[in-house]
């Protein structure tokens, strides 16, 4: 028996838009997700030949992003640790 599960997740501007532009007529953002993660899950049998081509070029992109995406996490937390800071020293 197959389990379910709600899956949650924040998109980056750039991923959202790609994923918008992916929607089919009537789909909602959160069903193109979900279709586009079957498809390149290889669950789903409405893949075509044109577009896995498309498709997997641009999760190649995607994972590049979310590789530098994460990379810069932490840059942008040690940035607002920096920030609080000077923000202490403004106080006193």
């Amino acid at each position: 028996m197959s389990q379910s599960q709600v899956v949650s997740f924040r998109a980056s501007g750039h991923f959202l838009n790609w994923i918008e532009a992916q929607r089919l007529d009537g789909e909602s953002v959160n069903q193109a997700a979900q279709r586009i993660l079957k498809e390149v899950s290889g669950t789903s049998t409405t893949l075509s030949k044109e577009s896995d081509t498309n498709l997997v070029s641009t999760v190649a992109a995607e994972s590049v992003d979310i590789l530098i995406s994460d990379r810069l996490a932490t840059l942008i937390k040690r940035i607002a640790v920096i920030e609080e800071r000077l923000e202490k020293l403004k106080v006193d």
